[in-house]
């Protein structure tokens, strides 16, 4: 049994807490990762109780300087041989060492302040870092997507749909394809940051503090915009924390699809690129193995970014208003996904760098067939109805397949007898480079939009530098 005079809430109780239940119900191993969220909330708590008249300016200060020398200790790696068994999390760790730090002076910092509000303002203080410090390695992933598409704009490859070759496209408008669906990414967690920039400190366990502190100011000195609106939604609220992991979890997933085709483009049997030794693995028996591991932790990962939202989404919904204990279970999912897609950004980061694309290769593995819209297209300049012309295109490609002839060779005598309307200028469409001029309409894969694509991925990250 452990010693209930450890215990800042042990009044109401008769016996101690068993060490089992201490040790189900202790989260410091977990959240001690917000100390110095948790030093810079209880700074401003100490002014606020001091504009209260709470405190006097010489209590605050002695406050204050405790808690710095606490967050010293923690920077200087001299804190954590400090913690005891019976700190129930980092707030009632700090509580304590500010006592030993400055007294029973100690005692009056929690005035008009729950655990309930004070762990929430320190989550969302961490969240709000953690989400800068995201945006900047997701600027560094889009600018090295940017530098590949801009390195890559005059490589033609097979744009693909069910894995079969489909139509020809500039790799530089794949690449931007990847930009432009995490600029989105990007935005997206512009947007969380902004409507969850509230300051949920004030409101109490439930009915908000019992003192005339202002609110406005100590969000403003929290670094939010704004105090929450009401104090059940301000201690209850982890919206910010499912939208967080969604958006955490979406990242994982659209660049898991492209790991996923750089994996298959690596293969021997593509070819199409090739992974810089730093960002591949060996194999332990086969010596001649290099694999594409970086990628496949890449697409592996994900599962678990998945998995991070789902396991905290089942927990929130059962939970009713204002807070249990089962929100504990906040933090650890969030940290996860956090620290996964930092790293994950950054390895993608590195491999897109140092990548190699195989131009011979990927010029000599396509299809002619992948003009087969542009001659249907062709026809229906001419003034062929669309399905019309998709019917005697695919006549065309049954031929070639029946007679093993090469669609980009054939005669014009040969393409009369499918239809009189072909005259000598169909030759012409049956060039890649000439086909991908015809796609040059707004976000299509044609040179001209294409450089228009490279303006606005340059233009993005200008705004965001």
């Amino acid at each position: 049994m452990s010693d209930k005079k450890n215990k800042m809430w042990d009044g109401r109780f008769g016996k101690p807490t068993d060490k089992l239940m201490e040790e189900f119900n202790n989260s410091l191993f977990v959240d001690k990762i917000f100390i110095e969220e948790d030093i810079f909330g209880s700074i401003a708590w100490a002014k606020a109780l001091f504009g209260a008249g709470v405190l006097t300016k010489n209590e605050c200060e002695n406050i204050k300087k405790g808690l710095e020398k606490i967050l010293e200790k923690h920077k200087n790696g001299k804190l954590e041989s400090e913690f005891l068994p019976s700190d129930e999390d980092v707030h009632m760790a700090v509580e304590r060492l500010l006592g030993v730090e400055i007294g029973d002076l100690a005692k009056k910092l929690h005035t008009g302040r729950s655990r309930n509000d004070q762990v929430a303002t320190d989550f969302r203080l961490f969240a709000k870092n953690k989400r800068a410090l995201l945006l900047k390695d997701l600027r560094k992933f889009l600018e090295s997507v940017y530098n590949r598409a801009l390195k890559d704009k005059n490589v033609i490859i097979a744009g693909y749909t069910h894995y079969q070759q489909a139509q020809p496209i500039l790799l530089s408008h794949y690449w931007l394809s990847l930009f432009f669906l995490m600029k989105r990414e990007y935005e997206k967690l512009e947007n969380i940051d902004k409507i969850s920039d509230v300051s949920p400190l004030g409101s109490g366990a439930i009915a908000g503090c019992g003192f005339a502190i202002d609110r406005f100011e100590l969000a403003k000195n929290l670094g939010f915009s704004s105090p929450s609106e009401n104090s059940i939604d301000g201690v209850a609220s982890r919206d910010f924390v499912l939208d967080t992991l969604h958006n955490l979890a979406s990242i994982g997933i659209s660049l898991s699809r492209y790991a996923e085709d750089l994996i298959v483009w690596s293969t021997k049997e593509f070819g199409y690129v090739e992974l810089d030794d730093a960002w591949s693995t060996g194999s332990s028996m086969m010596p001649q193995k290099k694999n594409p591991d970086s990628l496949e932790l890449i697409r592996g990962k994900t599962g678990r970014l998945i998995g991070n939202y789902t396991r905290f989404a089942a927990t929130l919904k059962g939970i009713g208003l204002s807070y249990f204990k089962d929100l504990q279970e906040d933090k650890e999912p969030l940290i996860d996904s956090f620290k996964t897609v930092e790293i994950t950004l950054r390895v993608f980061s590195n491999v897109l760098d140092t990548l190699t694309i195989n131009e011979k290769i990927i010029e000599r593995t396509l299809d002619p067939f992948l003009l087969a819209t542009d001659i249907a297209d062709y026809l229906v300049k001419k003034g062929m109805p669309f399905r019309e012309a998709h019917g005697v295109v695919g006549k065309i490609v049954a031929f070639c397949v029946e007679k093993n002839k090469k669609f980009n060779l054939l005669e014009l005598k040969e393409l009369k007898e499918f239809s009189p309307i072909f005259e000598n200028d169909v030759l012409s469409f049956f060039d890649f480079k000439n086909a991908l001029k015809h796609r040059d309409v707004y976000g299509a894969a044609g040179p001209i939009s294409v450089e228009k694509q490279l303006s606005l991925a340059k233009e993005f990250l200008q705004n965001r530098g």
